[in-house]
């Protein structure tokens, strides 16, 4: 059954794969994608197949992690039964609210609660999502894990992630389905269904450019490393579609690159997206 429940994740993660191709514009080949979900598709028990259509069409998600003792999408309480059961992996489980396929993590990423100031202004555009102190002008990194590692690290000591080698874990695991670089030396790596917290990103740039798995062995150049709680999965494509719109300009991405110090490249970088991420 475990194998079931591993083809599902890897069903959903594709799904959502093409949705993010089609969020950020992508001109690469959608076919390997679609090819690769009729694949693992056509290997479910046709029962199952047609549950998580019909999940699909309701939901973003349809497969979703135990957080707790509760569902992380519909946030209810899951009976004790259902959730041992989900953690001992024998046959699928569902959650009794809302439907969906439930899994047990087995690693499991969180994001510490900020908490509220009241004489604090209120955020608009990217400071929702960023601060100065995730941005990394100069990263050290020569690989794709060590974009990764990096990132996660500044999410880490900045107070945004409680486990950056689990992060890091995560992430990589989400790039060995399909690489999240696009056009233009953009890579947005990312891991979903985060406890707590809300939806945050890093950016690093590497002037030079990394190996990152685009397509016709273009260098990916500016990271965004995004971490997305289970609530903020449909937002994450709109802050995408965001992102990928504002660096579709040379200029806006050499700008960008051109910064030397945090501080320049978060006030850069909250120029250039305050159109496009209001």
């Amino acid at each position: 059954m475990k194998s079931i429940l591993n083809q599902l994740i890897q069903l959903q993660e594709l799904n959502f794969a093409k949705e993010e191709q089609k969020a950020s514009n992508s001109q690469m080949p959608l076919a390997q994608l679609e090819k690769s979900i009729a694949k693992i598709r056509s290997q479910l028990p046709p029962d199952v197949a047609d549950r998580y259509d019909r999940l699909q069409k309701r939901y973003p998600l349809a497969v979703i992690p135990l957080a707790h003792g509760n569902c992380s999408r519909c946030g209810l309480a899951v009976p004790a039964n259902v959730v041992n059961a989900a953690k001992a992996g024998e046959q699928l489980q569902y959650c009794p609210h809302c439907g969906r396929f439930l899994f047990f993590p087995d690693t499991i990423a969180r994001t510490p609660k900020k908490k509220f100031d009241g004489n604090r202004p209120v955020e608009v555009g990217i400071a929702r999502f960023s601060a100065a102190n995730l941005m990394v002008p100069k990263l050290a990194a020569t690989t794709r894990e060590e974009v990764i590692s990096e990132l996660a690290k500044a999410l880490g000591e900045g107070g945004f992630v409680e486990d950056a080698a689990t992060v890091t874990e995560l992430a990589l695991r989400r790039e060995a389905i399909v690489s999240t670089a696009v056009e233009h030396g953009l890579a947005f790596p990312h891991v979903r269904d985060v406890e707590g917290g809300g939806l945050t990103f890093a950016v690093g740039l590497k002037e030079k450019g990394i190996e990152f798995g685009a397509t016709g062995d273009h260098l990916s150049k500016i990271f965004f490393f995004i971490v997305i709680p289970t609530p903020a999965t449909a937002f994450y494509l709109r802050l995408l579609a965001g992102l990928v719109r504002t660096f579709e300009s040379t200029e806006a991405r050499k700008a960008l690159l051109d910064c030397e110090k945090p501080d320049e490249m978060w006030k850069t970088l909250a120029k250039l997206t305050k159109d496009t991420i209001p």
